[in-house]
């Protein structure tokens, strides 16, 4: 029997959160016999179905190195896939998914705590693992880079874009809004892109930001005042979708991803994209997005002036938006891993 970490399904719904879910969804689709393991404390619809085992009171890693670590002894030590969480650090049967290691790159954009823990347990969990799954070419390198672990070991497993159950009206509603989409933390580059809002060529364009903030993110905008500047938190899927459909363009001025979902999901709605030119971005947009440097206010500001005053890239942008978000799918990245699941059962 394979066994998957179910903390993830505590969690509000996010990249991570996203990739975790839909990856199971899809397993199961493809016949894959497994069962998610979860927190007692966890409370879960389950739509889907899923073979659910309720183990353990403790919370967050807690439950993973104390809770998680005794069920799968007591059920004989069986295989562990692990899509978001770290899972039992000393545990040798499992795979992991490290989606990026942006604590390593930047440590002052996250609280001493998380840069701290992950810095200690990260190089565990890639030694004591049988494979290790990663979301881009990109996120492969740097985790062969910097965790000194064999290419051979890492497997790059694509996120996709996840359908609407909520049909959408065709017809777009009148108003300028750009949207930005991700959670609020510095290597996002919020900051930036508030401050190209306060430019003249924008200040009369409403920026719409959705995303929730962590607390082991070093962020704030409470000094922020800028009227044209709208934050909305985090919002259900049906909301986002329609945020999506009607915005006039999409921008995710990001300083460093292990993948980036947003951007595809404003392809999937007809929505033209604005991305940071970093390497990991070029990998997942190609030719379907405006690249500007994240560095620079003034890039951000150009890009969007333009994209909104330009018919003919706007409606080449979406067009290749639509061919861009087929070369992802949960499908596939499921079929791929069940065949690494097959290697080890």
């Amino acid at each position: 029997m394979i066994y998957v970490n179910g903390r993830f399904l505590g969690n509000k719904m996010d990249g991570i959160s996203r990739f975790s879910l839909e990856i199971c969804k899809h397993l199961k689709k493809n016949g894959l016999d497994f069962k998610i393991v979860i927190p007692k404390w966890v409370e879960f619809d389950n739509d889907e179905g899923f073979d659910i085992v309720k183990f353990g009171s403790s919370k967050s890693h807690f439950w993973e190195q104390l809770d998680l670590l005794k069920f799968l002894k007591k059920n004989g030590t069986p295989l562990l896939l692990n899509l978001s969480g770290l899972g039992p650090l000393w545990y040798n049967r499992k795979i992991v998914t490290i989606h990026d290691l942006s604590f390593i790159e930047n440590p002052k954009w996250f609280s001493r705590w998380y840069f701290l823990f992950y810095s200690i347990t990260t190089p565990i969990i890639a030694k004591h693992s049988l494979k290790i799954i990663t979301v881009s070419e990109f996120s492969k390198g740097e985790i062969v880079r910097l965790m000194k672990v064999d290419a051979g070991k890492v497997e790059v497993v694509y996120n996709a874009v996840t359908k609407s159950k909520e049909p959408i009206s065709s017809e777009r509603e009148s108003g300028l809004y750009v949207l930005g989409v991700s959670s609020l933390d510095p290597r996002k580059n919020f900051k930036r892109l508030i401050d190209a809002f306060k430019l003249d060529s924008l200040k009369n364009v409403k920026l719409i930001i959705v995303g929730k903030a962590g607390n082991h993110f070093m962020q704030d905008f409470s000094a922020q005042n800028t009227s044209n500047v709208q934050f909305e938190g985090y919002v259900g899927d049906v909301a986002l979708n329609k945020l999506y459909h009607n915005a006039s363009a999409f921008v995710y001025p990001s300083l460093y991803e292990g993948f980036g979902i947003p951007p595809l999901e404003a392809m999937s709605h007809g929505c033209p994209v604005i991305v940071s030119d970093i390497k990991v971005l070029r990998e997942v947009c190609g030719n379907a997005a405006r690249y500007i440097d994240p560095l620079s206010s003034t890039s951000i500001a150009q890009e969007l002036t333009n994209l909104l005053n330009n018919d003919a890239l706007r409606s080449e942008l979406i067009q290749n938006g639509y061919s861009q978000i087929e070369k992802f799918s949960w499908d596939t990245s499921s079929k791929k891993i069940i065949n690494i699941l097959n290697q080890y059962k």
